[in-house]
């Protein structure tokens, strides 16, 4: 009988060395099981602090790394899938905090329930005020999911619409599910945080490369992917 699942928590962070030990110390504090939890970063050649910050704290928590030029948000965490041998993914993100004891054993339990593990499940962030309800701003997959794309997010969106992606393909196979955890979200449109310097330019990216209509454009890609979900949960049946 195969053992608890394991845990990758993927981090990308800039700028935020607080912030992203906020992150390990929540997660790993409040975790079950913490030895089976691991986190995952990409963090720029170019950010320095980054560099220093996320090698001083893998001597306190389980952390790999990959470094490498300046890329689009997206596309960083695809730059960390070939290294990650995880069962679960957890979108996390250097401004979240989890508040939920136990978080991992919780969401362990949901994909026992679910036989062929195709699943997006998904907390409360405290920004239901400004997003609705039942998005999922930190998603959280099986690895069966991205194995069957081959890779975690599509590499378009230098700011937001990386979750939406993911809501709507779950959406479109009816398995979606929310769970009883709470990671805050310590965001600035929440008064939570100051506007710093990869807010700024996150949104400065969003406006010039128009990332709604990048969104537009890719419908067609969604609804294949849809379809490969929806024949793989049929064929699993």
């Amino acid at each position: 009988m195969a053992g608890p699942s394991t845990i990758a928590l993927l981090v990308p962070t800039r700028g935020r060395p607080k912030g992203f030990e906020k992150y390990c110390e929540s997660f790993f504090s409040l975790a079950k099981l913490p030895d089976l939890c691991k986190v995952y970063t990409y963090v720029d050649d170019d950010d320095q602090q980054g560099l220093d910050y996320t090698c001083k704290l893998s001597k306190n928590y389980p952390i790999h790394r990959v470094s490498g030029p300046r890329i689009i948000m997206s596309d960083m965490v695809n730059k960390l899938w070939p290294t990650i041998t995880e069962d679960i993914l957890y979108f996390g993100a250097d401004d979240l905090v989890m508040r939920t004891k136990n978080w991992d054993d919780i969401i362990r339990e949901k994909f026992l329930s679910i036989p062929d593990k195709i699943a997006l499940l998904y907390g409360k962030d405290g920004g239901e005020s400004q997003h609705k309800p039942d998005f999922a701003t930190h998603p959280i997959i099986h690895r069966k999911w991205a194995e069957l794309f081959g890779y975690v997010t599509p590499p378009y969106f230098s700011c937001d619409y990386a979750d939406t992606w993911l809501n709507d393909l779950a959406e479109g196979v009816n398995r979606k599910f929310q769970i009883p955890i709470f990671n805050e979200h310590m965001h600035f449109t929440l008064g939570k945080a100051p506007v710093d310097n990869t807010y700024a330019r996150n949104r400065n990216k969003f406006m010039e490369e128009n990332t709604p209509q990048i969104y537009y454009n890719t419908r067609a890609e969604r609804e294949s992917c849809i379809r490969q979900l929806k024949k793989y949960i049929e064929s699993y049946e």
